[in-house]
């Protein structure tokens, strides 16, 4: 028997919960600011003016801090302008380790241990995570690239989850583009699947995120109940 708020799962599948990284798994700026750091460094290397320079700095500080006009559509060439550049440069690293959210290790580890499963869901391969994730979380997450701010990646996230006769029934981030596509993707709608909104820089009000269709705002994962979603 199902009842109202509780998401189904067919037998046979295994629950999964997909997070953005940046925001849910890594906060946004600290880890923006290491990058900053080392992207002073090649400027000069690079024959970046100090004009482009400052720029491009601006533009990802305003990323990282979540401003609206900076998420969705522009994330990904904000990201490169900085991104791009400092890749040349390999011995130039972030300390990654120290731009994790501790409640967002502790939900993945939690959800691993329950017997339901983890996805992370980024615009961009982080060649870095799983090498730098706890050893028995990172041996047991999926990582998938692709557009999120398109229903369309969405649901090739879903088809490929469900290939391996896994299911896709959360996604959380905070960022509000990509919720408003993984809505309109509807594959958490009813009693599907849920949305969840972390609030980790006061960019978007609970108000504005639930007249979007998303199901839990949040300002700590732990507060979710991962564990406790589907019914039984």
């Amino acid at each position: 028997m199902s009842y109202p708020g509780q998401i189904i799962v067919p037998s046979g599948l295994l629950p999964i919960h997909s997070f953005d990284l940046y925001g849910p798994i890594v906060d946004s700026e600290v880890l923006s600011e290491q990058s900053i750091r080392l992207f002073e460094q090649i400027v000069d290397r690079e024959n970046i003016s100090p004009e482009d320079a400052a720029k491009i700095i601006s533009d990802y500080r305003a990323l990282s801090r979540g401003e609206l006009w900076a998420t969705g559509e522009m994330k990904l060439p904000i990201v490169n302008a900085l991104c791009q550049p400092l890749g040349k440069y390999p011995e130039l690293q972030p300390d990654y380790h120290a731009a994790l959210q501790m409640d967002g290790l502790y939900v993945l580890n939690e959800i691993l241990m329950f017997g339901e499963g983890v996805s992370v869901f980024t615009s961009v391969p982080p060649d870095w995570l799983i090498p730098n994730l706890p050893e028995d979380i990172g041996a047991r997450i999926k990582v998938y690239a692709d557009k999120k701010t398109k229903p369309e990646a969405f649901q090739r996230v879903y088809a490929a989850e469900l290939a391996q006769n896994r299911r896709m029934i959360t996604h959380t981030a905070d960022e509000l583009p990509e919720l408003e596509a993984a809505v309109q993707s509807g594959l958490f709608s009813g009693n599907k699947g849920r949305l969840i909104f972390v609030n980790r820089n006061d960019q978007i009000s609970e108000t504005l995120a639930r007249s979007k269709g998303i199901d839990f705002y949040v300002r700590d994962l732990k507060k979710v109940g991962y564990t406790q979603l589907i019914q039984t």
